[in-house]
């Protein structure tokens, strides 16, 4: 008899994870919303990463492209 058995392993070596979501607007069609997660062990150079990548998104246009990306219209 074969014993089949599978063992699903999820390691971290960080001890922090902070998570934002980023929500823009309050209509149901105006809404965009980013879910960012920053991993590391020092509190303080973990939410300098989380800050610098927020910064990065907003230097990069991200949420502008987001807030841009609109479904075409059927015709």
């Amino acid at each position: 008899m074969t014993d089949n058995t599978t063992h699903h392993v999820n390691e971290s070596a960080d001890k922090l994870t902070l998570t934002t979501k980023v929500k823009r607007g309050g209509g149901t069609r105006d809404e965009d919303r980013i879910k960012l997660k920053v991993k590391g062990d020092d509190p303080d150079e973990t939410a300098a990463r989380l800050a610098e990548t927020l910064a990065a998104l907003e230097e990069h246009g991200v949420a502008e492209t987001l807030r841009n990306t609109q479904p075409e219209a059927e015709q």
